[in-house]
């Protein structure tokens, strides 16, 4: 079997989705709970959130992955499916590991509200939703780069998580 990314910014509906496959008995990562932590881009040190984050600050630090954590965990073959949902600054450096690649996408006054609705200071802040919408018209673009399914989650549940499955079907047969 394989190996599966739910990727998406904040607000597009990963822990629902991952939530919905597990309830379908698949196995599901939640990288944030699992794997994530604040650390310098390219090398991968933690570093503190600081308390008021400047765009001078996200340029090198972020939300990522530990390598050490992540390569040997998915290096090796699997009899069922593993959904990874989750995102980080530093994902393109696992992209290899997955057999596809699902970008989740919402429109940009969507993202606002479910952000804005959120209650974390950090993630409903001004400068980060500014942020998260400049990276999200991007979203297609950037899909089309990696080889990612883009999936709209502005329509039903089941809809987006039937769209997944039929796109890893022929997979898992």
């Amino acid at each position: 079997m394989g190996y599966y990314l739910i990727s998406g910014l904040p607000g597009t509906g990963k822990t629902t989705i991952e939530n919905e496959l597990k309830k379908l008995d698949y196995e599901v990562i939640n990288t944030d709970e699992q794997w994530g932590y604040y650390g310098n881009i390219e090398t991968e040190v933690p570093v503190d959130y600081p308390a008021h984050p400047t765009k001078e600050w996200f340029k090198t630090q972020g939300f990522i992955w530990s390598s050490k954590t992540v390569r040997p965990l998915l290096s090796h073959p699997r009899e069922k499916p593993l959904f990874v949902c989750g995102g980080s600054r530093n994902e393109s450096k696992f992209y290899d590991l997955f057999d596809k690649t699902f970008v989740l996408h919402v429109p940009d006054k969507v993202m606002r509200e479910r952000l804005k609705a959120r209650n974390d200071p950090n993630s409903s802040s001004e400068l980060f939703i500014s942020r998260m919408i400049e990276y999200n018209q991007g979203a297609y673009e950037n899909a089309a780069k990696i080889g990612g399914i883009v999936i709209e989650t502005t329509q039903p549940l089941e809809q987006v998580v039937k769209q997944i499955l039929s796109n890893i079907h022929d997979i898992i047969k």
